[in-house]
């Protein structure tokens, strides 16, 4: 090709791009533009981008006329993942006469550039008045009609906060436990001067930053979603805080900023709506785009209506990723199942650099940590959550969450470093997410951010000191304000009594519903207590548009023992059994609705009715023969004599059946609601994390010796093909698969019985 040739077509393909302002096709596949818009001086936009390794910057270079500055560049932040190895980016900010701009991607010491090969974006001034928009596929435009009834969220942030001495750090090897420790019974509430602690992450480019923090030095905030009475339409409340009180505007689906904090949608919108919230200064928050109830898909393929979704057997799949609960979701289908329930899908405790002190690496119960409530855990993205939602539900198979809203992460696990009292020091875990987060436990160091000592702080959430209660262990389990205010094994316990808690726990379970669960498993409710739930509840309620969806169901963690008087029996304050339904009748609960709120029935099969007498008719319990937690060696439930058998502790196939079998074929009460655990057998070394490849001992990268690394390594969780009861030392069991466990519960909920060829398990028994 001649010189004169190649001038005359990089001339060509310059006026090209000019004209019509597109993207185009890309010399670099490790990042693309997914789309763009330009609207007030506000660039914003997604960025397709190959996932190569964990830490990685991406940002958004734009010049006016042909001046290039350093100061004129947006910073990008993760969105979502997808499982093809790409994220999803997104970026906001303001781009004051921007005319054209780059991406630029640095990951692993390479700069990857979109469009690459010196050539920008550019941006039209042709339509002034309206918004530039650049894509490859339509915009999103979120519909702005109709008008919503909106209730204004409590302040993330408290008014009034007194002061507080800074701290000094600690000398020898002392650390700052014991520090926000309650200084009375009768006080429960965090010192409100803890407040002056808050806003400890750091910024972009100061030591201790990760690319996943964010903004989250000056800027929090999340999505409050408020539907109408027939949820054909909702609000989007923003509820947001800047550090330093700037003034902040927002923007919808890739829209134009706007100052209104405020959003109304309808069932037009069927994608998924973007947020982004920027300060006046150009900082963004770019939240995850959430999903609305409507989008769901119809569950017509169910083989039967489950009395709307109130009596059937629902499966829980321990430890599976969410695209193998996808797949797996046409076999519970046919096999008659009325849903699955799968862990906590929030963002959670993470750690690749050593393993725990019982020399578990990544363990099964980080996930019940919770850093934030993002929907990225350790099995799968938010997209990928959706995913396997909607594949379910065109299965005709619900689907229900594990929520964990007791608390937040164990003290002393969080992002910083640490110092134990023998002067052993160890830094900090990560999250799935990449979250930063914040306990006072074992901390020693004055954080740079405030000039004083840590404190309790989830900026993902947000939550803050004000939000948790004061330090406090847990001694008497029939004390109920060290049960229900205490930390349960050292976990940072929420203030649910607090509004803002509860409103902020309320908006989780709203987003759960929105993105497609049927109902929620509430773990440790125990620990919540019943007057703090039923006004969780009340404003889940509201926020549905005043009423549950008709199948709507939720089960309560509630563990009884020797306090079995005061939580159920004899009628108290703290009765679940009792006061728990006056509660809700109080705040406007029908009796329908209550049987939609079960409790989890600790005391079957062996001690039940634990009262002596079904106290509460017994369709108000959700039942099951044995549970994750008894998986652990150790766990006080699970000598189950000779009422019930724990798989994995007793190895036995046909005395497991045959409780599995007894849990649908007893008559002896009116359970509606029974479960059936398919768990995983733990290492022949021990190793308890999930067998999904990521507690795999290969993984650590700490400086511990790696021969004391409690790990499992992966099994494939989804096998088109595999019988029930696989049993192997580090495999999933798939319990749910056994034929003879299916045709009791098909009898159960009124269907006939199946067969192995029908299911596609030819050959099973």
């Amino acid at each position: 090709m001649s010189r004169l040739i190649q001038q005359i077509l990089v001339l060509l393909f310059a006026v090209l791009v000019v004209v019509f302002a597109t993207p185009l096709d890309k010399r670099a596949t490790q990042i693309s533009l997914n789309s763009y818009t330009f609207s007030n001086n506000v660039l914003a936009g997604s960025i397709n981008i190959q996932n190569i390794a964990y830490a990685k910057v991406v940002t958004v270079i734009y010049a006016v006329g042909n001046t290039w500055s350093n100061s004129q560049s947006i910073a990008a932040s993760y969105s979502v993942s997808g499982s093809n190895g790409y994220e999803t980016w997104i970026f906001s900010g303001n781009a004051v006469g921007a005319t054209q701009f780059y991406i630029k991607y640095d990951v692993s010491g390479t700069s990857y550039y979109d469009p690459g090969n010196s050539v920008n974006y550019q941006i039209s001034s042709a339509t002034p008045a309206a918004s530039s928009t650049s894509s490859k596929s339509s915009t999103v435009t979120p519909t702005r009609t109709g008008a919503v009834s909106v209730s204004i969220p409590p302040r993330i942030i408290p008014t009034s906060i007194p002061s507080e001495p800074v701290a000094t750090s600690p000398s020898g090897c002392g650390n700052w436990n014991g520090g926000d420790s309650c200084p009375s019974d009768s006080v429960s509430a965090f010192a409100a001067s803890a407040e002056n602690r808050r806003w400890q992450t750091p910024p972009s480019g100061a030591g201790g930053y990760d690319p996943s923090f964010g903004t989250y030095r000056d800027l929090v905030g999340y999505a409050d979603i408020q539907y109408n009475s027939a949820r054909t339409a909702a609000a989007v409340v923003i509820n947001a805080a800047s550090r330093t009180g700037e003034t902040l505007s927002y923007s919808f689906g890739g829209a134009a900023a706007s100052s209104s904090n405020v959003f109304q949608v309808d069932s037009s919108l069927t994608g998924a709506l973007s947020i982004a919230i920027s300060t006046s200064s150009g900082k963004t928050l770019n939240l995850d785009p959430i999903n609305f109830i409507w989008q769901n898909t119809a569950l017509t393929a169910a083989q039967s209506t489950f009395q709307n979704g109130q009596k059937g057997g629902i499966v829980e799949l321990f430890g599976w990723p969410w695209v193998d609960v996808g797949q797996e979701c046409a076999f519970l289908g046919k096999a008659g199942y009325m849903g699955v329930k799968i862990w906590p899908p929030n963002e959670h405790v993470w750690g690749s650099n050593y393993y725990e002190t019982d020399k578990q690496f990544r363990p099964w119960y980080l996930v019940y940590q919770p850093v934030s409530y993002r929907l990225q855990s350790r099995s799968g993205t938010r997209s990928e959550l959706r995913a396997m939602i909607q594949a379910c539900r065109a299965a005709g198979v619900r689907v229900y969450a594990d929520a964990v809203v007791n608390h937040m992460v164990g003290q002393g696990t969080d992002v910083q470093n640490h110092r134990n009292s023998d002067c052993s020091l160890y830094s900090g875990h990560n999250a799935t997410a990449g979250s930063p987060y914040y306990t006072s436990g074992n901390t020693y160091l004055i954080n740079p951010q405030t000039g004083t000592r840590p404190t309790m702080e989830f900026p993902a959430v947000p939550y803050g000191p004000s939000d948790f209660h004061c330090e406090r262990s847990i001694s008497s389990w029939t004390d109920m304000n060290q049960v229900t205010k205490g930390y349960l094994v050292g976990l940072t316990d929420l203030n649910t009594e607090n509004p803002y808690t509860q409103d902020r726990i309320a908006t989780y379970i709203v987003d759960l519903l929105s993105i497609g669960f049927s109902g929620v498993r509430f773990d440790a409710a125990k620990h919540i207590g019943p007057s703090s739930i039923a006004s969780i509840f009340a404003i889940i309620k509201k926020k549905m548009g005043g009423s549950m969806p008709a199948d709507y169901i939720s089960w309560l963690e509630i563990i009884l023992g020797g306090e079995a008087s005061v939580l159920a029996c004899d009628g108290g304050a703290d009765s679940w059994y009792t006061n728990f339904n006056t509660i809700l009748s109080g705040k406007g609960f029908t009796q329908s609705e209550i049987n939609q709120i079960k409790i989890w029935s600790s005391d079957y099969p062996k001690e039940m009715p634990i009262c002596g007498s079904w106290v509460i008719p017994a369709s108000r319990f959700a039942i099951q023969n044995d549970d994750h937690d008894q998986q652990n060696p150790g766990s006080s439930s699970r000598d189950m004599q000779s009422y019930g058998s724990v798989l994995i502790k007793d190895k036995d196939v046909p005395k497991h059946r045959g409780f599995e079998v007894q849990l649908f074929s007893r008559t002896d009460a009116d359970w509606q609601i029974k479960l059936v655990l398919s768990s995983y057998q733990f290492a022949a070394g021990g190793g308890n994390g999930y067998p999904d490849g990521l507690s795999d001992c290969s993984l650590f990268t700490g400086s511990s010796p790696a021969s004391a690394c409690l790990g499992i390594a992966k099994d494939q969780a989804f096998v088109a093909s595999s019988c029930g009861y696989t049993m192997k030392a580090g495999g999933y069991t798939r319990v749910h698969r056994d034929l003879t466990i299916i045709n009791a519960m098909r009898a159960w909920v009124g269907l006939g019985a199946t067969t192995a060829s029908a299911l596609g398990i030819a050959g099973c028994t």
